[in-house]
């Protein structure tokens, strides 16, 4: 299977995805009712008390987690069968609560199903590359509940603590139907991580084309190799990236002003990496001397150069465009891979 089909297949798991999710909202909604009318303890003998039927109890007959049945079952609160909690449900938001059930363990299965592939399909790049999509976990209705099951109860209703716990039916269909809500989002991460593995594939891969072939770059393979793998949780480097990809291309062809003015678009995208305003404040006010005398040439040549091709109009005569103007590849360098140390940290 190739990465488009991989991607199309992605697409028709969303699409089943989204005919579920407006059903598995109600059931969520219908759940949160319920469990607003529930005593709050999945102890046995306290899990299936609600109060009156199905109401929300007011304040001073909320029930006592902490004294539990010691003193018997308190006024207003009835023992529901499983059977009547799964009643309310379906009736609450029209759905059929088994079918949801179901539709959730398919769309988990064929999720696990696609990752195998992808796995299987990134083991051709390297074995780094397929070790993370291996590690992408999805988080499925069981670990949706265990969130919640894994909270601790505190009673002094030693009868109902030693009798164990018992699963309350309207917990587990939530769980459910907040998987179903949920998981367009973790198959949004999931394709991002594909997208962010095949461009640093693409790169790694160009990089060692160029080698081969002879073609002169502007940027140093090594320098985007790694800021390619920087995964950062404050800046997102795909838009500096593919400038600087598209800077060596221009270079490549000999498209100087192009060139000039892709130079001038990434001194002024990163400010931000080096928590300033602008370029010129990242050239006076960060790191050594030497790195301020290396980004000077950047602040007040390359970005009044770029400034010409972009903004100077057409003329009798123009300024010739050469390969010798926009050659500020050491300084670019220095400030890529300065970025690259700020974010690795």
């Amino acid at each position: 299977m190739k990465i488009g089909e991989i991607k199309n297949e992605f697409g028709k798991l969303l699409k089943q995805v989204s005919e579920h999710v407006s059903l598995a909202e109600k059931v969520v909604s219908a759940c949160n009712n319920i469990d607003n009318s529930w005593s709050g303890s999945d102890l046995v003998g306290h899990a299936d008390l609600f109060y009156g039927n199905f109401d929300t109890p007011p304040y001073e007959k909320r029930f006592s987690i902490e004294w539990g049945l010691i003193h018997g079952i308190p006024d207003g609160w009835n023992k529901k069968s499983n059977d009547e909690v799964l009643q309310k449900i379906e009736k609450d938001s029209g759905a059929n609560i088994e079918d949801l059930d179901n539709k959730a363990d398919s769309i988990a299965n064929k999720f696990e199903r696609l990752r195998k592939g992808t796995i299987i399909y990134f083991s051709t790049f390297s074995k780094e590359a397929s070790e993370e999509i291996e590690n992408f976990i999805l988080h499925t209705k069981i670990d949706v509940f265990n969130q919640y099951w894994n909270k601790q109860i505190i009673t002094r209703d030693r009868e109902a603590l030693f009798s164990g716990r018992q699963v309350p039916t309207h917990k587990y269909y939530w769980a459910t139907a907040s998987f179903i809500t949920g998981i367009t989002e973790q198959i949004d991460e999931f394709l991002y991580l594909i997208d962010k593995i095949t461009a640093q594939h693409s790169s790694a891969q160009q990089s060692a084309s160029d080698i081969d072939t002879g073609v002169t770059t502007y940027i140093d393979k090594n320098t985007l190799l790694r800021l390619s793998r920087i995964e950062s949780n404050d800046f997102d480097l795909s838009k500096l990236i593919a400038l600087c990809n598209e800077l060596n291309d221009s270079y490549s062809l000999k498209n100087y002003h192009s060139c000039a003015m892709l130079l001038r678009a990434i001194v002024d995208h990163i400010p931000p990496i080096f928590g300033k305003a602008n370029f010129a404040d990242v050239c006076s006010q960060h790191g050594s001397r030497s790195f301020k005398s290396i980004m000077k040439p950047l602040n007040n040549t390359a970005k009044k150069i770029g400034d010409d091709y972009l903004h100077t109009q057409v003329s009798k005569k123009v300024l010739a465009v050469t390969k010798t103007q926009i050659s500020f590849q050491p300084n670019l360098d220095v400030l890529l891979n300065e970025i690259a140390a700020i974010l690795e940290k």
